[in-house]
């Protein structure tokens, strides 16, 4: 809902060619599909460990995949096979030792999973549509409809909306700003120029820039397996990267 706002706020400065027809329709699905996405995940971690549902979490690019080579035909390069692989690889060995397969975790294991079909179906939908718009006109239109879409599961659900801090609601201010508007925003830029599943493929480098982070912030040392599978990966997304 914030990343939305601050997008209507920037288009009232510099003015936005509005959605029509079949790309507005289509973004308010990828929206939905957004939204729905968000709420499995964040489902996910409640009811899984974090090495779970950042690992299947982040599986969208197979999906991709898969939809581009047997629904849509395209032939992809050698070199984007190998970069997918590689990258998965890599994520495999950071998470391994922590990917934790008890049946207590089940659920949240398949939420996890089914929110990477659901982003990797916006991003099918969202390539289709940036071809046509700039980025702006699309993802303001693309975070208001997902924002709605969680407006009214959390209504389904009796999620609470009010009642929170104002460091609580700056932290979801910053969220709006930094995962959302730079994060998701430079990735609908992306969709434009590559293929989806080079896009659905960059947030397999979490693992690695969090290790980063908590290296500087936390003084936590990165494990071998972090520093291995965080290498391989870097490079299965360099291979990605050069793809176009």
């Amino acid at each position: 809902g914030f990343g939305a706002l601050i997008l209507w706020g920037i288009s009232l400065v510099k003015k936005q060619v509005a959605l029509k027809n079949g790309a507005l329709k289509r973004t308010l699905i990828a929206g939905i599909l957004l939204g729905i996405h968000f709420f499995l995940f964040f489902g996910a971690i409640k009811l899984t460990t974090i090495a779970n549902a950042t690992f299947l979490g982040t599986l969208a690019p197979l999906f991709t995949f898969f939809i581009e080579k047997y629904i849509l035909k395209r032939n992809h390069a050698p070199g984007l096979l190998f970069g997918l692989g590689f990258a998965i690889f890599g994520a495999i060995i950071i998470i391994g030792n922590r990917f934790d397969f008890s049946s207590s975790y089940t659920i949240g294991n398949l939420l996890a999973v089914a929110c990477s079909v659901f982003l990797g179906m916006a991003f099918i939908i969202s390539e289709n549509v940036r071809k046509e718009v700039d980025t702006i006109s699309y993802s303001r239109t693309l975070f208001s409809s997902a924002a709605v879409t969680l407006f009214v599961i959390s209504f389904f659900t009796g999620s609470a909306l009010t009642g929170f801090s104002s460091g609580e609601f700056g932290g979801l201010l910053l969220l709006g700003i930094i995962p959302t508007l730079l994060g998701h925003g430079t990735m609908y830029f992306a969709l434009r120029y590559v293929s989806p599943t080079v896009v659905a493929a960059t947030p397999m480098g979490e693992p690695i820039l969090a290790s980063i982070l908590a290296w500087f912030l936390f003084q936590e040392e990165a494990g071998v397996a972090t520093l291995i599978g965080g290498s391989i990966t870097f490079m299965g997304l360099f291979l990605l990267a050069r793809q176009k």
